[in-house]
């Protein structure tokens, strides 16, 4: 199989917020890249060849699918029409497994980012950025080992039901984490109170985290037991009873961990 051989052709599919940072980080491991996406007018200025499908004269070592997760196989489907079953094809999906890669592909495989990435906001340091890798064959697994290696001091080869359940855990501690953080921005809002108040304990609380379980450094009103200050505190959210039922279920949460 030709990837067997020293990988440098990568070609990159889609234009959207991992892209951008994708093909720069590619590019600065000495990758050669190039970018298709059905909007090039959109991303002229990135530091990047851009071509279309049609007019791609090379076959790639490998073509990574920088999609959103339900555009995956339609995106792969329109590949296989260009690119033999022997080209390696992977996306870039947390949740969703390699079998939605178009079958007409043998090798099949996954590269995630365990980090919410925008177009225009550089990672100043991708060595820490954890990345998971997944392939269907041993020989794509090596290949994409020694890629990430090159991008990151830290990688794991998770399958695709281990990294499902860790995207499924990155929702909690990152996506619904942030939402958590507009609630406090809007009740601060309310009272006329700057939320840049609660900027150092937000940084303290997440620095702490060092691997053990959280609940074992886990502070507040349900982890000591305080009622008093929960019904203060309920009484408060009087005008949001969804946050109401949210800081009940919390608690009752809290309560039931710490005395395990």
């Amino acid at each position: 199989m030709h990837y067997l051989a020293a990988m440098q052709e990568i070609l990159v599919i889609g234009a959207g917020n991992l892209s951008w940072h994708l093909v720069q980080v590619l590019q600065q491991a000495e990758y050669d890249v190039t970018l298709v996406t059905r909007n090039p007018d959109r991303v002229a200025d990135w530091p990047v060849r851009i071509q279309p499908l049609s007019e791609i004269s090379f076959v790639p070592d490998l073509v990574v699918l920088a999609v959103p997760d339900d555009a995956i196989h339609q995106a792969s489907t329109e590949l296989a029409n260009y690119f033999s079953p022997e080209v390696p094809v992977i996306h870039t999906s947390g949740a969703t497994p390699t079998a939605m890669i178009n079958s007409h592909f043998a090798h099949r495989g996954a590269l995630w980012p365990i980090r919410s990435l925008r177009a225009g906001e550089p990672v100043t340091d991708w060595k820490e950025l954890p990345l998971v890798y997944h392939a269907t064959d041993p020989a794509l697994t090596q290949v994409l080992a020694e890629l990430t290696a090159k991008l990151s001091d830290e990688t794991h080869l998770l399958d695709d039901a281990q990294r499902a359940k860790l995207h499924l855990a990155a929702v909690f501690s990152n996506n619904f984490v942030t939402w958590l953080y507009e609630i406090s921005h809007q009740l601060c809002t309310e009272s006329d109170i700057p939320f840049s108040v609660l900027l150092p304990i937000i940084r303290n609380t997440a620095l702490k985290q060092d691997g053990v379980a959280p609940r074992l450094s886990q502070t507040g009103a349900a982890a000591r037991g305080d009622q008093a200050t929960m019904n203060r505190h309920l009484h408060l959210l009087a005008s949001h009873p969804e946050y109401q039922q949210l800081y009940q279920e919390f608690s009752r949460m809290i309560s039931a961990g710490i005395d395990r």
